[in-house]
């Protein structure tokens, strides 16, 4: 299963990025233009400009490599001490290359240029501390956008979890007055449901999601017996893919609301899984009455869940709503490569 980079861990998985790569190639590039244009004694500018570009960009190169190489044993560390081994990397590497450009240009056995391997080291200094402060400001959006996707994730499932309840407690209620036993029974089975409804991770196993959804069916069949007709389609293995908590179970909850409890005579719900090469689908429809306009009370929900999935996967994942021969159909497409 596919994991993105916690990029809110630390500043080297956010550096070691394809953002990383781009940004130090811009500042690479804009040093090396920098310093073409500015006075020096040998070739022209044109020269001057490839020969500094060839070198930064070797720097810039092996950096990265080296960090890459380096991220998995730094993962553990933060702070000053992974800002003190990046700033060494590319200290070193730019003191080994300078050191061997600066021999290979010695034309007798009597002095290195120094001045040209200080200078070398220093500009790097600079711009490896420009770099990182830029990183560092990307690093910290990243982190304030995580941190307030969790809260209007929690937003969004305390919004659904009374809803949820109030439904069930509705159940429960009615049975009392009918039958003590399915009553304990139906108690014991909102209990399990709190349980997987309160789940604390915020995404769970595509089975989980359909279990749950079998024990509500199961909880809403006591109250309509007959009136209910429930048809499962699934594959003979459910795709092993990750889901939000109440996505699947708050659409089957809409379909019992506006495809069996508005009609007299009772109506059908049916729930089909398919997976496809890059996707899996749930599709939940049910039957409709002639009045359609009951179906304007699910948006809410609807809502709900297009907001949830916009936050977990982007545009990946979608729910798509439409109406024909006389059903009421809601598809959840979302990828098999979850990102976390």
């Amino acid at each position: 299963m596919f994991k993105s980079p916690d990029l809110t861990n630390g500043l080297l998985p956010a550096i070691v990025t394809e953002r990383g790569v781009l940004a130090m190639l811009v500042a690479s590039q804009t040093l090396a233009l920098l310093l073409a244009f500015s006075p020096m004694s040998y070739e022209s500018i044109w020269v001057r400009l490839g020969i500094i570009s060839l070198f930064v960009h070797c720097v810039s190169a092996i950096g990265f490599t080296v960090l890459s190489l380096l991220q998995h044993y730094l993962n553990r560390y933060s702070g000053i001490f992974e800002y003190s081994v990046i700033v060494i990397v590319f200290q070193v590497i730019t003191f080994l290359l300078s050191l061997g450009v600066a021999v290979f240009e010695v034309t007798s056995a009597e002095f290195l240029d120094w001045p040209f391997i200080a200078k070398n080291s220093a500009i790097c200094l600079f711009v490896t501390f420009l770099f990182l402060h830029f990183m560092a400001i990307f690093r910290d959006k990243i982190t304030t956008y995580a941190t307030l996707s969790r809260l209007e994730l929690d937003a969004l499932h305390a919004r659904i979890r009374p809803h949820f309840f109030y439904n069930s407690l509705n159940t429960i209620a009615e049975l009392t007055q009918q039958d003590s036993d399915f009553a304990e029974q139906a108690v014991l089975t909102l209990a399990n449901l709190s349980q997987w409804a309160m789940h604390p991770n915020k995404l769970v196993p595509l089975t989980e999601e359909l279990a749950l959804s079998k024990k509500y069916i199961e909880l809403e069949r006591w109250r309509f017996g007959n009136k209910m007709s429930v048809d499962w389609s699934l594959p003979s293995t459910i795709p092993d893919i990750l889901v939000p908590v109440l996505t699947v179970q708050p659409l089957v909850e809409n379909a019992i609301n506006y495809g069996v409890e508005g009609l007299i005579a009772g109506g059908e719900i049916s729930i089909s899984v398919e997976a496809f090469d890059h996707a899996v689908k749930v599709t939940i429809s049910n039957t409709i009455g002639t009045d359609v306009s009951k179906h304007k009370g699910q948006g809410m929900a609807q809502r709900n869940i297009k907001e949830r999935l916009v936050l977990h996967y982007g545009p990946e994942a979608k729910l798509e709503i439409k109406q024909a021969n006389k059903r009421y159909f809601a598809s959840l497409t979302l990828p098999l490569q979850v990102k976390l």
